[in-house]
């Protein structure tokens, strides 16, 4: 997490050296409520949401033969993603001091069970001043996020395609609503599923994988710019 943290940094950076005059910094702080429906059909993510649920069920019917219980079966709507997602968002605004700009912005997630980083970019971006101390601006882009649960072997992302307008106030304070359109993320760790499978010892689902998709998720952040 760190090593990527210290990658992202480093686009930024990047990106201040070739900027012109006209860039603007941000920081957003928000929450994303994230409820992912997972189904066969979910991409990237489906059939391996269908493997485990099979093996999770084979392993539960195995140990109650052996332990004479009665385990419950698990579906498609036990592994789904269900957290609210801080977020802190770093940015830079290049051609801010125009009626259009570019946007990059890099999130960084916490959640109870999960944390996220990634990059997010918004190529198409207007503002407007309606009022001397106020702006109002549009946004349109996405982002795409590395995405990791507590202990080793998980692989998982987060991609979100997100529509966003706010309200700079007296130059520097920012309050903005998103719409995400597409939701996208999940993890899968395969070394605990055939540890599973191994000792057929069963435990969280989710702990194995985690995965759906949703539409129309909102969110709201508030900011600062320099």
């Amino acid at each position: 997490m760190i090593g990527r943290s210290l990658v992202a940094i480093a686009v930024l950076l990047g990106a201040v050296r070739i900027a012109h005059a006209d860039t603007r910094v941000t920081v957003r702080l928000g929450m994303l409520p994230l409820d992912l429906r997972a189904s066969a059909d979910t991409p990237l993510f489906g059939p391996e949401v269908e493997r485990m649920i099979d093996r999770y069920n084979t392993a539960a019917a195995a140990h109650d033969r052996i332990a004479g219980g009665t385990t419950a079966r698990i579906d498609t709507g036990d592994v789904g993603v269900s957290e609210n997602l801080i977020l802190v968002a770093p940015g830079l605004e290049l051609g801010a001091a125009g009626t259009y700009f570019f946007r990059l912005e890099v999130p960084v997630g916490i959640a109870d069970d999960m944390k996220s980083i990634g990059l997010g970019m918004y190529p198409i971006n207007m503002q407007t001043s309606p009022r001397r101390r106020a702006v109002v601006y549009a946004s349109l882009g996405g982002s795409a996020s590395w995405l990791d649960r507590p202990g080793s072997g998980d692989l998982g992302m987060l991609v979100t395609a997100r529509a966003a307008g706010g309200v700079r106030f007296a130059r520097h304070l920012v309050f903005e609503v998103g719409y995400n359109a597409f939701v996208l993320g999940g993890s899968y760790n395969k070394h605990r599923l055939d540890e599973m499978m191994d000792s057929m010892q069963l435990g969280e689902p989710h702990e194995v994988v985690s995965a759906g998709e949703a539409r129309g998720i909102l969110d709201a952040s508030l900011g600062l710019s320099f």
